[in-house]
């Protein structure tokens, strides 16, 4: 049997050298696992806090407390033989088993980096149950021929199972899941493209039986070396919207002549949204004057990259970006 299966910144013009010299070197873009405002970092970075060896939903429920306690102990010690931080990223080497958050989540936002090497498989199990698919373009991933893609709900029998578009990137490149859970239901957007919009996540393990309201993430293994990094979630109150994007607070700040990363960060601080800065070299950019009051996030950027002479926009997944082409 077969279980298959992002960020921070806003805009300016400089103006004379010795406002340069007196602001200092402008900002770089936010570092890696540096959670936006109103997530959590599931990841650090630096060590395997918030996670722990497997124990799949069907057993761990008919464990004692006791039983469970020693079967824990036992999956935490192959999880730190096979997983491991290096450089900041959360590296499995292909030999051990999946992943499991400590705490169990219900209705939440996750957004994920993940990388794979040619012919890898893996996936996101939400609730415990699978699962977010992730895989390349050798079988079963193809049909017809043709590359299925990630981010399909892989194992559904009833509700669709296939992502809508292929959003993947080359393989050995950074990709970026985001994933909104509300209910049963399941939106994906892979690198900014939606490939599931508002589709019931089937229960695995007890077929044709409601999926658990809560329950832990998984980060799958199937014998392959895998990559992670920027692993932010936010949880959702139960009955939250069913809407993609969530909502963002209203922004009032001025802004004198202030490099654009500071900039963008307050709006970040101020409405909780995610901004990134699609160019490295927009961290340079400065923002002379800006004047913001009671705007949305998606105004304030606006306003801020246009003072910067830049453009902006939001994407499918509510995040707000900076660029130096128009879209």
């Amino acid at each position: 049997m077969r279980v298959t299966k992002a960020h921070t910144l806003f805009a300016m013009t400089g103006l004379a050298a010795a406002a340069l010299l007196a602001f200092g070197p402008a900002a770089s873009a936010a570092p890696n696992n540096k959670p936006p405002k109103g997530f959590i970092a599931l990841f650090n970075g630096k060590d395997l806090t918030n996670w722990q060896g497997l124990i799949e939903l069907p057993k761990r429920n008919k464990m004692t407390p006791e039983e469970r306690k020693a079967e824990q102990a036992k999956a935490d010690e192959s999880m730190r033989m096979h997983w491991s931080v290096q450089d900041g990223v959360l590296v499995y080497d292909g030999k051990g088993q999946s992943l499991q958050s400590v705490k169990d989540y219900g209705d939440f936002e996750l957004y994920v980096d993940w990388k794979i090497l040619p012919l890898g498989d893996s996936g996101i199990y939400l609730r415990g149950n699978p699962q977010v698919q992730i895989w390349d373009a050798g079988p079963p991933a193809l049909l017809d021929g043709k590359f299925i893609g990630s981010g399909g709900l892989y194992n559904n029998q009833k509700n669709p199972s296939r992502p809508t578009v292929v959003a993947d990137k080359p393989v050995g490149q950074w990709n970026t899941f985001y994933i909104k859970m509300v209910g049963d239901r399941v939106w994906v957007k892979l690198n900014d493209q939606l490939v599931v919009d508002n589709v019931p996540l089937e229960n695995y393990w007890e077929r044709g039986k409601p999926l658990p309201e809560v329950g832990p993430i998984e980060l799958q293994h199937h014998g392959n070396r895998l990559e992670w990094r920027n692993i932010y979630l936010r949880e959702l109150p139960k009955g939250s919207t069913s809407k993609s994007a969530a909502p963002a607070g209203k922004v009032a700040m001025t802004v004198i002549e202030s490099p654009l990363p500071h900039a963008l960060r307050r709006v970040e601080e101020s409405a909780g949204v995610r901004v990134v800065m699609d160019d490295a070299a927009l961290s340079d950019r400065r923002v002379g004057y800006a004047n913001v009051k009671g705007a949305s996030a998606e105004e304030a950027v606006a306003a801020l990259a246009k003072a910067a002479g830049v453009y902006s926009y939001q994407d499918a997944a509510g995040v707000l970006h900076v660029s130096s082409r128009s879209r």
